[in-house]
């Protein structure tokens, strides 16, 4: 069985919800990431076997073959191909399983596990509903998963105020631990611990550099 390596990582700094990447279309943040892959590696972006792109909300700009869109939108060839995964709530994670299988297989040898979300252009849950703008349809809950669990609706926000109940979580030991985690990645940021692996996205004629989402003047009250 052949080997698989990763060769080369990088990513955007992240950005809140209408923050300063809101302006970019979820396709050219991706692109961003595609060239400076090759830009990088020094590959020839024809060699690439294929684009495997993690997305969960394919809706609105991140519909209708989300992946090749990036592709069009970057530097790389036509000829090389791409496909839009989503295994909730790990789709980039699943794409590099997913590449490292195609390459330990023998069935290719290049290939680019991706990802992309922006939750300010294409808002999460967008997606269900459709069917109640069009007038179409009962949404992704048929009559025999609602009659199998008893349920009209699965919630991400219930399942883990259940599991918080289950492990004996409470809202103290669950907020000390994300202050915590904020606290490490600001320390993490001004060490320049990702300086490295993340590539810069033009605003406004501005590098966008910094992870937004990190507090580091976060407090416990």
């Amino acid at each position: 069985m052949a080997e698989a390596y990763i060769v080369e990582a990088v990513r955007t700094a992240g950005g809140r919800r209408n923050g300063r990447l809101a302006g970019v279309h979820p396709a050219d943040l991706a692109a961003v990431v595609l060239d400076a892959l090759v830009d990088r590696t020094g590959i020839d972006p024809a060699v690439i076997e294929d684009v495997i792109m993690g997305c969960v909300t394919q809706a609105g700009e991140q519909s209708f073959a989300f992946g090749r869109n990036a592709i069009f939108a970057s530097k790389l060839p036509d000829s090389v191909p791409a496909v839009t995964i989503d295994r909730q709530c790990g789709s980039s994670q699943q794409a590099i399983q997913f590449a490292a299988q195609a390459v330990m297989s023998g069935t290719q040898d290049v290939v680019i596990a991706a990802g992309a979300e922006s939750m300010s252009r294409v808002p999460m849950f967008s997606n269900m509903s459709f069917h109640k703008k069009e007038g179409v349809g009962v949404g992704p809950v048929s009559d025999s998963i609602a009659a199998r669990f008893g349920v009209a609706e699965f919630s991400q926000f219930g399942g883990a105020e259940m599991i918080a109940q289950k492990y004996g979580f409470d809202r103290e030991m669950l907020d000390r631990f994300a202050l915590e985690s904020h606290r490490r990645a600001a320390a993490a940021t001004e060490a320049g611990a990702f300086r490295d692996e993340i590539v810069p996205v033009m605003v406004d004629g501005e590098p966008h550099l910094r992870d937004e989402g990190i507090r580091a003047d976060a407090t416990l009250e």
